[in-house]
């Protein structure tokens, strides 16, 4: 495989003799007076000769941005508008251009850009400041034609969801035949914001399989810049992150979807800076975060998918019942009240046994003895269409969803969830995603603890959503906040018509990925990290980015299988006055503050035996009858709640209620 750092390093050194200039890549978003773009707009000001500013469009400009540039120390700013091939080759505009030492690009469209600009005396003036040790800076599309690999936008643009899907259709194009500067580079805007990392990488795997050279991408954020001086010393200045990637290799599944597993990720925070000929770090994230968890251990298998519905979910459901475990498996549906019904009837229709468990209080009431111990004898279990808090909440709070949390950590136990619910699987999920827009913008990004399944993980659904095509600072954002919040080792954003798969083999746990889109899991082996100051975004000096389809997998830590106690199946229970017979144990006190229990009998059989069981059917006391009158039952290092006492002699077995507090 070739290495990413030797192609970058040799195309910088072929012309840094000649590039004296200085670089401003400014993600987007409004600039604000006294705000965060003061510091870089005044840094390529300060950086200049003569302080004059030359901004410049393809369109009629008001003069805001003018004025800006002046009131943080620019002697002359002026809008300078080249609206066509013929206005950007004349000598005329050449001239006027080389009178000032800031070339700023504004936003709009690359493609304009390109078509307009490349092979004219603009874009000689522009190389030629440029080595005369002016400033070259952009925001947005003024940013993304920066780099001397650009994508150049003339077929439309790529959203993340079709960069994952194929990223060698045509409207992936990347040109090098532009303006020579960051040889080895190509930039992308709005990165987190608009989802871009899954473009970028997408970039860099297409002009891999294209041209067989490595290039390394930096995506800048709205509201941030990144400012490079004559010596490739890029420093971070704004509100949100500058990301770094460098791969090794890329590789294609079907020729379409993109596959790595060796792209090598830094991201940095304002102050940050960075040696872009070296690619080290000069000043970044300082506090050390390794995983809590390094390896995922379960002894059970996952599933999970990325989108809502059964109609993008049928490769999901094949996989459940017909490829994981045994077609005769019942399946415990696990949903909110009146909902799945399409997954049920598909289920059905596939032949799989369905108990159906809705989050009600019904069903988690002491008397569904017959819906348990068919929840006992189950072997998977189906998460699809539950709201957030009361799944949460009957899983906390009754015998019915006690029993289900400790089920789907039993060895050999199968758990798939759909789409959102997918997010539950994780050692944590973000909660208002989708109901706070600008939830990461403002720092408010809300998490509550997950099922754990995947104590090493957080997990993402839907990330890249079709219908929302521009934003998607939530879900980007949401994973790596997760991961260093949570100090966990994984973060995988899934997508429609996609699911993960977690599995042994052979003693070995597996993370595999199949569907219409690629899968992206970012991988923290341990690192240096940091929070941002205002928006939910943190800073990192090394994790990497896998991209997962057909057949490749990636290890992911050895089972540890659990020790799972035989299930005993509830009987009917007697009430706590309610005497059967002659012979029926008697229980007091009950209720019992200090959990010590008295159990007598006007009867008691020679081969007399007991046992206490807790709401899952885990056997906390089991032992012989030592007394003809009375045994004590000793529960006070037990939490309180609901014990259930049975007792057996001969032919004859009676199960109480016993209360453990007042």
């Amino acid at each position: 495989m070739k290495c990413g750092y030797t192609i970058l390093l040799f195309l910088l050194a072929s012309v840094g003799s000649l590039a004296q200039g200085k670089i401003m890549l400014v993600g987007g978003g409004s600039e604000d007076d006294n705000g965060w773009s003061d510091a870089p707009y005044a840094w390529a000001v300060n950086s200049s000769a003569n302080k004059k500013v030359a901004v410049i469009s393809y369109s009629t400009q008001d003069n805001w941005i003018p004025d800006y540039f002046e009131s943080l120390g620019a002697v002359e700013a002026e809008n300078i508008k080249i609206d066509s091939r013929d206005k950007a080759d004349l000598q005329s505009t050449y001239d006027a251009l080389m009178e000032y030492d800031v070339f700023f690009f504004k936003g709009g469209d690359q493609s304009i850009y390109y078509d307009f600009y490349k092979e004219t005396k603009t874009a000689q003036a522009i190389v030629d400041k440029f080595n005369a040790g002016g400033v070259i800076g952009g925001t947005s599309a003024g940013m993304a034609i920066l780099s001397n690999v650009i994508f150049s936008a003339q077929n439309g643009s790529v959203y993340p969801d079709e960069a994952l899907q194929n990223f060698q259709s045509s409207n992936f194009t990347l040109v090098d035949d532009f303006l020579p500067f960051l040889p080895g580079v190509i930039v992308d805007s709005h990165f987190t914001e608009r989802g871009r990392g899954a473009r970028l990488l997408a970039f860099m795997a297409n002009w891999f399989v294209t041209t067989d050279e490595q290039l390394t991408g930096i995506g800048v954020d709205d509201r941030t810049a990144l400012c490079i001086d004559e010596n490739k010393i890029a420093t971070v200045l704004g509100t949100g992150s500058v990301s770094i990637y460098s791969g090794e290799s890329f590789s294609a599944y079907l020729n379409t979807k993109p596959l790595t597993d060796s792209v090598h990720v830094t991201q940095l925070l304002h102050g940050h800076s960075i040696d872009l000929d070296q690619l080290e770090i000069i000043e970044g994230p300082e506090d050390l975060l390794l995983p809590l968890n390094p390896y995922e251990e379960g002894n059970y298998e996952v599933i999970i998918s990325g989108s809502e519905g059964l109609s993008t979910n049928s490769g999901f459901m094949e996989q459940l019942v017909n490829s994981s475990g045994e077609l005769t498996d019942s399946i415990v549906v696990v949903t909110a009240e009146g909902k799945a019904g399409t997954f049920i009837q598909r289920l059905n229709d596939m032949g799989a046994p369905v108990i159906l468990v809705e989050t009600t209080p019904t069903n988690n009431d002491i008397g569904q003895i017959e819906l348990r111990n068919n929840i006992r004898r189950a072997k998977k279990v189906l998460f699809v269409e539950n709201d957030d808090n009361t799944l949460f909440n009957f899983l906390s709070e009754g015998p019915t969803g006690t029993l289900l949390r400790e089920l789907i950590k039993r060895n050999g136990i199968i758990s798939a969830f759909v789409g959102e619910d997918s997010r539950y699987a994780g050692e944590s999920f973000v909660t208002n995603h989708l109901s706070d827009a600008y939830a990461a913008y403002y720092g408010r990004l809300n998490y509550e603890p997950g099922l754990s399944l995947l104590p090493s993980t957080t997990i993402m659904s839907n990330t890249f959503d079709a219908s929302t095509t521009d934003f998607y600072e939530n879900t980007t954002a949401s994973i790596p906040f997760a991961m260093v919040s949570d100090s966990v080792k994984y973060g995988v954003y899934l997508n429609r018509k996609s699911y993960l798969r977690f599995y042994q083999e052979e003693h070995v746990n597996y993370f595999h990925a199949t569907g219409d889109l690629s899968t992206m899991i970012l991988i923290n082996a341990g690192t240096e990290a940091s929070f941002a100051a205002t928006r939910d975004y943190v800073g990192f000096s090394s994790m990497q980015y896998v991209l997962l389809n057909g057949d490749v997998k990636i290890k992911v830590g050895e089972p540890q299988p659990s020790v799972d106690e035989s299930f005993e199946f509830e009987q009917p229970v007697v009430g706590i006055e309610n005497e059967v017979d002659k012979f029926s144990p008697k229980i007091f006190p009950n209720p019992s503050g200090t959990g010590m229990f008295h159990i007598s009998s006007d009867f008691i059989h020679p081969s007399a035996s007991l046992t206490v069981s807790d709401f899952t059917s885990r056997i906390l006391v089991n032992e012989q009858w030592n007394s003809d009158i009375a045994q004590r039952i000793d529960l006070s290092s037990f939490a309180n709640g609901i014990y259930y006492l049975t007792v057996r002699y001969g032919n004859k077995q009676y199960t109480l209620k016993m209360l453990k507090g007042l």
